[in-house]
């Protein structure tokens, strides 16, 4: 009995440190991009849909994901060497390209609105916060300084003639800022599917969309790693592609889009529903868009003085390259 007991686990060992050898020398292939995206943007959709409909396969591209909390982290990742392409916000790309030299060009849209200021349902319905002009001396969680959400936050405060500095704004992640409300910090402002789902949980009503803050603004964009852009053109105009064909994919067929994005989210239909209506799908840049981020930007003095550029234009046709798309919009 001892002697089969033992003779089993000379096999086993054997097993165990042969497929040890295995991996040694048959590691996994290295990925031919490495693309971060952000923890359950719905924004990012189209990245979701890509994988689920094997088009990264189909094409033969081996394909890594990156997950980052907010764009300002990806930007991070990309200063890291982390990643060669990500899906991310236009304003933190903008940012941190110019503070901090972080070379990335901005190649694709990914979609347009999609956020939300929301309020506690309990301070709405007793007439607390009903405006944003409600917000003065109060407090307001943002997913971080960086984000397209905060630029929306100061454009709406603007608006209703607040500033960023009559309240007070903490940084959390999306998905604990319905949890977070209180009677002093009424409010917050995220991305889909976190406002929607927030409503749909009763914690939280929207206080104004994004699309009433600034009608169509920009969001999402693909980005890419300068020298790996310069490297690779072929796999980054694949990738391009590809994405390309999953918006077009997502506008055409919303209710196939909405059950990969149900699965993907681990939400209920109502929510991912009600989120996935707040957005546009569009792949097309708005470099208008893009250069009131700039402007905006420099007026709310977030920007490193030496760093701001001279020829605001001149930048933008560095930071902006959208051949491709263009290519491909005019090819057929």
């Amino acid at each position: 009995m001892e002697r089969n007991q033992a003779v089993g686990l000379a096999v086993i060992a054997i097993v165990v440190v042969s497929i040890g050898f295995i991996a040694v020398w048959n590691p996994p292939p290295a990925p031919d991009v490495r693309i971060g995206y952000l923890s359950k943007d719905l924004h990012q959709l189209a990245l979701r849909v890509a994988i689920v409909n094997g088009l990264f396969e189909r094409e033969g591209i081996n394909v890594d994901l990156v997950e980052f909390g907010n764009g300002a982290l990806e930007m991070d990742g990309f200063l890291a060497g982390q990643i060669d392409m990500g899906y991310l916000g236009a304003a933190p790309a903008m940012l941190k390209r110019i503070n901090q030299d972080i070379l990335v060009t901005i190649l694709a849209a990914v979609n347009l609105e999609g956020s939300a200021i929301m309020v506690s349902k309990e301070e709405y319905d007793a007439g607390h916060v009903t405006t944003i002009a409600d917000l003065a001396g109060m407090g307001v969680f943002q997913p971080g300084p960086s984000t397209v959400q905060n630029f929306l936050l100061r454009l709406a405060l603007n608006q209703s003639g607040l500033t960023y500095d009559n309240i007070t704004a903490y940084t959390t992640s999306p998905s604990l800022m319905a949890n977070s409300l209180t009677a002093s910090s009424p409010a917050f402002i995220a991305w889909e599917p976190f406002n929607a789902k927030a409503e749909y949980d009763g914690l939280a009503v929207p206080l104004i969309q994004s699309g009433e803050i600034w009608p169509r603004h920009p969001c999402c964009v693909v980005a890419s790693d300068n020298t790996y852009l310069a490297e690779h053109p072929d796999i980054v105009g694949k990738v391009l592609d590809i994405h390309i064909e999953a918006e077009e994919w997502i506008v055409n067929n919303p209710a196939q889009a909405i059950a990969i994005a149900i699965d993907w989210l681990e939400m209920d239909e109502t929510p991912v529903t009600t989120a996935f209506n707040n957005i546009i799908f569009d792949y097309n840049v708005n470099r208008t868009g893009l250069e009131m981020y700039l402007d905006f930007l420099i007026h709310e003095n977030q920007l490193i003085v030496d760093k701001i550029p001279a020829d605001t234009s001149a930048f933008l046709d560095s930071f902006i390259n959208t051949t491709h798309v263009d290519g491909l919009l005019f090819c057929c």
